[in-house]
């Protein structure tokens, strides 16, 4: 028996414990040769030592069980109550959210208002005597005559009084707390036909932003969905919510734990009521047994644990073995990762007996965003299964990322044999896939590269066929696209590009600034200047900064020339104080974790106000990440920058991104001013856009400015700022100073 000696003058327990019981035994044998007692109490302290120990083992086991059962028991009562807590108020969620895409659809809106009940049957009627998402829907008020309702299996065309007037009044008074013009509605439960549903209601209306005129209460029709808690519904709810007995009563249960479900008024209108879970007690119960057994029998207690140890050695084989086998495999779609498609390349093939077809799904986002995560990640599941077929015994198909899958094809046939498959992939992307009652069509980037000659690594032909693939993306024809000389020709420029970049990052003075002025439409008066990126290269000439701002996103060195360019601009700010610039911001550098904090620095550092420089952001920011788009966002506003939206109308703008960030500036993309004389339609989009964007406090830049008639013109319409050729060109800031920033000097009164 060890005995916890306490640590002394930097020596271990372990050797102090040796000191003592050698010393402490010669004191007790020269009692004992002396007739002393002391000695042969000596086994019955350590008994009672051994003894106590055990006893003190036991009880604080026991108290550990028993403690351990109460919590596992409170946990899961308490988890339980969470789960079917939180299924409840799900269950409204969804019916509420399904209410409000029928009810606040255009279409409906104008349908219904004009009480044409065929539609109302078809488009809305059907959903619910299909009974697949709803089995109850009603349609009233409004301009309606009377109220118009549809059940799950009742195929007429509509009846009235699906739901008694008590229900409809119910609803009637808590849609009256919800505002006109909103995407909101209201959701409860309530009894009908002796079954619960869960029912929400929304006004049928055609909201403003989305085009429509606001119209009054008692002029829009209500629609209400409900579905039914059937006992189906409530078994299967309850396997997926781990509860035992989930049942619905009408009284709060005396016995067993249950959740009020909301009927809409003062009073819970039902109750889920469950079996009480005890977890822990049913495992004290189980371990009571065992526990019992260790005690009467110690060999039987280690010929168990050397079963188990076998047991648990064979476990970790298998253990192993499914390790490396789900190492390699894609869990999503069962096909083969990218660790297994690596492994794959890794050997050598000889030219012509190598193959690979490159898949990438285009704006596959958009199905996530707008159907959600679990019904993109079935899509890709399915289109696995399908694209599999296509294989043949000498084709492996691996998923590598989340929308991209690749076929490498070895053998005698292989570039034959590619050229067939990239074919039949692109049929069969032209095939909906069916999921969840969507027809969703796919389109699909695809590029393939075969194996030119022996020496050809296999990454090297991944990347060529992924060279071959986003040519193919930039083509958008979903035709496939076989690597060849002009996109090596096209990737050897970007990398030359690359590299020299690259150089010129680390050499000063190949980039520059110039500054093209942002002049007032109704004077010539410099408000600020764009900062234009420029760079020459000694071995490549003049580079588009299109062209080489391009090639650094794609290579990572945006952040970094971003870095180098707001070095330069903050120099030419410290020597002309008066100078104000706006400078257009890559979405890569504006998401940088440290690019806000590292700007504001630099300015303090200089002593530059934020105010003098306002950052344009481009509405390919706002669609990839909005949310993390609005942090950086108000970070910078919070300092004092302004923003501005570039090219607006060219790419995802809505009311929405407009309102919700904040801007202070919105500019026009030159694609709308050019010939704006001459086409009076694009007149009155220019001055819808100048409308909404006065209407949302913005100041307006004109761009693309080329003569007096599109000045003159832009300037009736409204226009606050104004830039272009005709303004001024881009100039050194030497120029700048000369032709405005001097003049304007000049221009005021002493």
């Amino acid at each position: 028996m060890v005995l916890p000696y306490p640590r002394r003058n930097g020596l271990s327990s372990s050797v102090l414990l040796r000191v003592e019981s050698s010393s402490c035994g010669r004191t007790r044998s020269e009692r004992w040769t002396r007739g002393g007692p002391g000695m042969h109490r000596l086994p019955a302290r350590i008994a009672a030592v051994m003894v106590g120990t055990i006893l003190v083992f036991v009880v604080t086991l026991a108290v550990s069980v028993l403690w351990l059962t109460r919590t596992l028991d409170d946990q899961a009562r308490d988890n339980s109550i969470a789960r079917v807590q939180n299924a409840s108020e799900t269950l409204l969620a969804k019916t509420r959210m399904l209410t409000l895409d029928y009810a606040k659809w255009d279409d409906a809106a104008v349908n219904v208002n004009r009480g044409n009940h065929f539609w109302m049957r078809d488009s809305i009627g059907t959903t619910a005597i299909n009974g697949e998402a709803i089995q109850l829907a009603v349609i009233w008020g409004g301009l309606l005559p009377e109220d118009i309702g549809w059940t799950v299996g009742d195929r007429r065309a509509g009846r009235s009084g699906v739901l008694d007037p008590g229900l409809l009044g119910l609803a009637e008074s808590r849609l009256a707390g919800v505002p006109l013009d909103r995407y909101e509605g209201t959701a409860f439960f309530t009894w009908h036909g002796g079954n619960l549903y869960a029912l929400a209601a929304a006004r049928v209306e055609h909201l403003t932003q989305r085009g429509g005129r606001p119209v009054e209460s008692d002029r829009v029709a209500r629609l209400a969905m409900g579905y039914r808690l059937s006992g189906q519904i409530l078994e299967e709810l309850g396997r997926s919510l781990v509860v035992s007995g989930l049942r619905l009563v009408r009284q709060a249960p005396s016995s067993g734990l249950s959740v009020p479900l909301d009927g809409g008024g003062d009073r819970p209108v039902a109750f889920l009521a469950w079996d009480d879970p005890r977890p822990g007690s049913e495992i004290l119960r189980r371990l009571l047994p065992l526990l019992l057994a260790v005690m009467v029998g110690t060999a039987g207690l280690v010929a168990t644990g050397m079963m188990l140890v076998r047991r648990s050695a064979r476990d970790l084989v298998e253990a192993e073995r499914r390790s490396a086998v789900a190492a390699r495999t894609d869990a999503l779609t069962g096909l083969p990762n990218r660790a297994a498609f690596n492994e794959a390349l890794a050997g050598h093939a000889r030219e012509g007996e190598r193959a690979i077809l490159y898949l990438d799904l285009d704006d596959f986002k958009r199905i996530n965003d707008s159907l959600g995560h679990a019904m993109g990640d079935a899509v890709v599941g399915r289109l696995g299964q399908r694209l599999r077929s296509l294989g043949g015994d000498n084709c492996l198909l691996a998923r590598i990322g989340g929308d991209e899958f690749v076929f490498v094809l070895s053998g005698p046939e292989a570039e034959a044999g590619i050229q067939a498959l990239a074919t039949a992939v692109a049929r069969e992307l032209q095939t909906p896939v069916e999921i969840g009652g969507h027809h969703l069509r796919l389109r699909g980037s695809l590029g393939y590269a075969v194996q030119s000659r022996a020496g050809v690594a296999g990454s090297d032909l991944v990347r060529q066929a992924d060279l071959a693939m986003y040519e193919a993306k930039r083509r958008r024809g979903g035709r496939p696209v076989a690597f060849g000389a002009m996109i090596e020709a096209a990737d050897r420029d970007a990398r030359a590009i690359e590299k020299a970049l690259r150089a010129a990052l680390r050499r000063p003075g190949q980039l520059s600034l110039l500054y093209q002025p942002i002049s007032a439409a109704g004077a010539r008066r410099l408000e600020r200047a764009e900062a234009l990126a420029r760079w020459t290269s000694p071995e490549l000439g003049p580079i588009p900064p299109d062209r080489f701002i391009a090639v650094a996103e794609r290579s990572g060195l945006v952040v970094e020339l971003g870095q180098a360019l707001l070095g330069q601009l903050c120099d030419d700010l410290e020597e002309r104080p008066e100078l104000a610039v706006s400078f257009n911001v890559s979405p890569l550098q504006l998401l940088a974790p440290s690019f806000a904090s590292d700007l504001i620095a630099e300015l303090r550092r200089r002593r530059i106000s934020p105010a003098r420089i306002e950052l344009e952001l481009t509405e390919r920011l706002l669609v990839d990440d909005p949310r993390l788009a609005a942090e950086r966002m108000g970070e910078l506003r919070a300092a004092g920058f302004r923003l501005a939206l570039d090219d607006f109308g060219t790419g995802y703008s809505s009311i929405g991104y407009l309102r919700e960030m904040s801007f202070d500036t919105l500019k026009i993309d030159r694609s709308f001013v050019t010939g704006l004389e001459r086409c009076p339609e694009r007149r009155a989009l220019v001055k819808a856009m100048l409308d909404l964007a006065h209407a949302l406090e913005l100041q307006v830049v004109c761009e693309g400015i080329e003569t007096d008639e599109e000045l003159a013109l832009v300037r009736d319409l409204g226009c606050d700022l104004v830039q272009g050729y005709h303004i001024d060109r881009p100039m050194n800031l030497g120029r700048l100073a000369e032709r405005w920033l001097d003049q304007r000097h000049e221009a005021e009164p002493a």
